[in-house]
């Protein structure tokens, strides 16, 4: 339960939202007991006793609960009700939960808080003989599976840590190295749990939703970090070298979530104002990393996106200068101008980085989007190349449409044999029944367009292609009835189709709805 560690690292303010928050979802659940304890953490930490203890009231128990009573005790006690607390306590020990493990380990609190020492000992070791967790034991196999070797590790973190303080002050030596690996393992790995569901959920639904959850995480991070050197200050609890290089190496990984927290904090934020320049910004975020780029690089990655593109670019750019050879930094980059329409730029990029052209498919879409759209004959020539070359097939329809507009079908005549090879249906389908449209035969023309529509031609393109081949055959009747259904049934957009239906009319001698058209056409303008 990470609310047990943020006393003093997480604003009042914000406590008092979050336990309003969770007060509507126990509302909703009473009997979660995730919940409860939750609220009673929260209050705790802001010493609202009375609250806290209200929480503990509300729990609707269903299961075991040994360790809302041993919390309830001391609230009692520390809001000066020592009777009531004793007797709470005294209540744990007799009924030991049932003989679960978590009752038995919250009677084994309850004894030290009842300043019984002995029963704590000999409670302590009689759980361990009974768990098999005697030493010695291979630290190999503590550091590759701590979960096997730990009992506190089954209570919240509040009463983890209190039983690994009775375990040191009653210089109870058995399994204690154990316990202070878990404890910390434990903290570690809750806090990556904790960052990689607020990371999924940036990716699935923005970082605005996630944002409260930001300085959470890093005040977790800053409680843990605290108890861990609290440990390490106060006692010597670990002998063993590996050991304590695994400990120092998780106590890192928790400090690194709390950084990454809170650079991402900062960039989520100031995108939505950039009043600082990127220089100034880039400067804070560095002091919260404590200089090192990686957490910054890496937060980035995960939001560059949903930033202004500008913004992203110039930060993106600035670290790209100190990092010249990070690929993450490339990639993110690279995607940033690409998904940000910056297509020339996105195509420097990867002319300098040759790996970003290994996705060949990406790299002819991205070389496609760079070319200004309206120099159709620039298009039409890439298009055909790529298709000669046996690439980029699927743009089949654009390059038939294209070429009908440049009148250049003979030019896609061409790919006949590789569309044979490559299995294009629709692309055999379209040469044929264009054929037969230039010869004046529409019946069998348009049987062939459906049988390319069955092959996987979008409708509105099977209305269009041969809506311009009808033009060029000289049906301007046929043209005109096809537009109507395309602006109709809005297969594609209407400022692609109007003029081709305002030569239809006028080729029809129909001028004053070629009139209407063209001022509906100048009003998407």
């Amino acid at each position: 339960m990470g609310f047990d560690l943020i006393e003093d690292h997480l604003p009042e303010s914000v406590i008092t939202w979050i336990i309003t928050d969770i007060w509507d979802l126990l509302e909703e659940y009473p009997d979660s007991r995730d919940a409860v304890l939750a609220l009673e953490a929260l209050n705790d930490a802001i010493g609202e006793r009375d609250e806290a203890i209200a929480a503990l009231m509300s729990y609707v128990v269903i299961t075991e609960s040994s360790i809302a009573t041993l919390r309830m005790a001391r609230q009692l006690m520390l809001s000066g009700e020592e009777e009531k607390a004793k007797d709470l306590l005294l209540e744990i020990i007799r009924r030991k939960g049932g003989g679960s493990s978590l009752g038995q380990l919250c009677a084994l609190l309850a004894s030290a808080r009842l300043n019984d020492e002995e029963a704590f000992a000999g409670t302590w070791r009689r759980l361990v003989e009974e768990y098999d967790l005697k030493e010695p034991f291979s630290v190999e196999e503590l550091i590759r599976s701590p979960d096997t070797y730990t009992l506190l590790g089954d209570l919240p973190f509040r009463e983890q840590i209190e039983g690994l303080e009775y375990l040191f002050s009653y210089r109870i030596h058995e399994n204690r190295e154990a316990e202070t690996f878990a404890l910390v393992h434990n903290l570690r790995t809750y806090l990556e749990n904790v960052q990689f569901q607020v990371h999924v959920q940036i990716k699935r639904g923005g970082i605005i939703r996630c944002l409260p959850a930001l300085p959470v995480v890093k005040a977790i991070s800053d409680g843990s970090i605290e108890v861990a050197e609290k440990i390490f200050l106060r006692y010597d609890p670990v002998s063993d070298d590996a050991l304590f290089e695994k400990i120092d190496e998780d106590i890192e990984r928790i400090r690194l979530s709390g950084k990454k927290a809170i650079v991402l904090s900062e960039i989520a934020h100031w995108s939505f104002d950039p009043v600082q320049p990127v220089d100034e910004i880039l400067s804070t975020v560095r002091r919260h990393s404590g200089g090192d780029d990686e957490p910054i690089i890496e937060m980035l990655d995960l939001i560059s996106t949903e930033l202004p593109v500008e913004t992203a670019r110039e930060l993106l750019s600035a670290l790209l200068a100190a990092h010249p050879d990070d690929r993450c930094l490339i990639e993110c980059l690279f995607e940033v101008l690409t998904s940000g329409c910056r297509y020339n730029e996105a195509l420097a990029i990867a002319e300098r980085y040759p790996f970003l052209k290994q996705d060949g498919d990406a790299f002819d879409e991205l070389t496609l989007n760079a070319l200004d759209s309206s120099d159709k004959e620039a298009v039409f020539l890439f298009l055909l190349g790529r298709m000669k070359e046996r690439r980029m097939l699927t743009r089949y329809p654009d390059l038939f449409e294209m070429a009908l507009a440049l009148d250049r079908m003979d030019d896609v005549s061409a790919l006949r044999e590789v569309f044979a090879a490559e299995k294009v249906p629709a692309g055999l389908h379209l040469l044929n029944a264009l054929d037969r449209l230039k010869k004046k035969d529409v019946k069998g023309g348009m049987a062939l367009i459906e049988r390319a529509k069955a092959s996987g031609l979008p409708e509105g393109l099977a209305l269009m292609i041969p809506a311009r081949a009808l033009m060029s055959a000289g049906y301007p009747k046929r043209v005109v009835g096809l537009c109507e259904k395309m602006l109709k049934k809005t297969l594609l957009p209407p400022e692609e189709i109007y003029p081709l239906l305002i030569r239809a009319y006028r080729d029809l001698g129909r001028e004053s709805e070629a009139h209407a058209a063209e001022a509906l056409f100048e009003a998407l303008r």
